[in-house]
């Protein structure tokens, strides 16, 4: 039985944790009671600024009656077995992008979280900003006619001591490269709007990095409904991060939305709907506390979140398509030689 407050355990205290702890500092109808992580300062750190218990196994938080749900904030190749043992202890589950690293642990998740009677939340903060619910409202009501291509780039720098620092990053394993890292929020917006993809090319290569994943990818797309489109992705853009757009072409309206930050509209040309103002000069943690929210209020009012594991499983989908299609290529650094692709 839930209380009026949804008790949260946070597993996981590295960067992105300080975002979910900022925003269930803001909710009234949530507190967290306990947080983990393996390393100590980290997780000490954690547990002083919200007054929590610490531990240093994820597994203590799984065995405490008086946690209702669990955020899953490690990295992105511990997700799936975070979230099954979590789900099997009986508690529901927020899970940071991307929710697994394979369609099949994507399933299990899903499978579970309905056998269990838990709740599967996916982090797609995106999705709450102002603008892509503007533009997702334009779309549904059929404003932009219908829709011909729909695109998303995202062209950021990410320094090899990014990826040298943690070393679960940019491995194949633990991580992805910059589709399943940094574009799969952009990949999910295009899904969400756009609708299935059913044919699609692609190429990927690791240009800038010594990582095992590809930093930088183009895929050309069919969806479902006829309409064309691509994504374009690279961390490799020095020496600073220089757009997120996403792109929706439709017979009655065009639309541009992002530019440095995807939160605002680059170009809108929709002659049945004005222009609506985009004032959205917000904290990084705000798309995670819109999620917070409405994961809480799930639980609370007994509906899914308005990202469950269906939804995430989406965009995680597109990206292990294109990875199981098309193979790495590497050039070699400094050279002007391609290497032969990986297996």
């Amino acid at each position: 039985m839930l209380s009026e407050k949804i008790r949260f355990g946070l597993i996981g205290c590295g960067a992105v944790a300080a975002k979910h702890i900022e925003a269930i500092g803001r909710l009234r109808n949530s507190t967290i009671l306990a947080v983990a992580d393996k390393d100590r300062c980290r997780v000490q750190e954690a547990a002083n600024r919200v007054s929590a218990d610490m531990y240093l196994d994820y597994r203590f938080i799984l065995d405490r009656p008086d946690i209702d749900a669990v955020i899953i904030a490690t990295p992105s190749g511990l997700h799936a077995k975070m979230t099954l043992e979590s789900l099997d202890a009986g508690k529901h589950v927020l899970v940071e992008k991307p929710m697994a690293m394979t369609v099949e642990d994507a399933d299990l998740m899903i499978e579970m979280s309905g056998s269990k009677k838990k709740a599967l939340g996916v982090v797609y903060h995106n999705r709450f900003n102002q603008a892509s619910q503007i533009l997702k409202t334009a779309v549904e009501s059929g404003k932009l006619g219908r829709l011909i291509w729909g695109s998303a780039s995202v062209r950021w720098y990410r320094p090899q001591k990014y990826y040298s620092e943690s070393g679960w990053r940019g491995t194949e394993a633990m991580d992805g490269g910059v589709l399943m890292n940094q574009a799969i929020h952009h990949i999910d917006l295009l899904l969400w709007l756009m609708g299935d993809v059913d044919q699609l090319s692609a190429f990927r290569a690791t240009l800038g990095h010594d990582i095992e994943a590809e930093d930088t990818a183009v895929a050309s797309l069919r969806f479902r409904s006829g309409a064309l489109g691509s994504i374009d992705a690279t961390t490799c853009a020095y020496p600073e991060n220089l757009e997120e757009t996403l792109t929706i072409i439709g017979t009655q309206g065009s639309v541009v939305m992002g530019g440095k930050k995807l939160d605002s509209f680059r170009f809108w040309n929709v002659p049945s709907v004005p222009m609506t103002p985009v004032l959205e000069d917000r904290p990084n943690w705000y798309g995670h506390y819109e999620v917070l929210r409405d994961f809480t209020e799930s639980l609370l009012h007994g509906r899914a979140p308005s990202v469950d594991g269906t939804e995430g499983r989406k965009s995680l989908a597109l990206v292990r398509w294109i990875y199981q299609q098309t193979p790495i290529m590497r050039f070699p650094r400094g050279g002007d030689s391609l290497c032969k692709p990986t297996n």
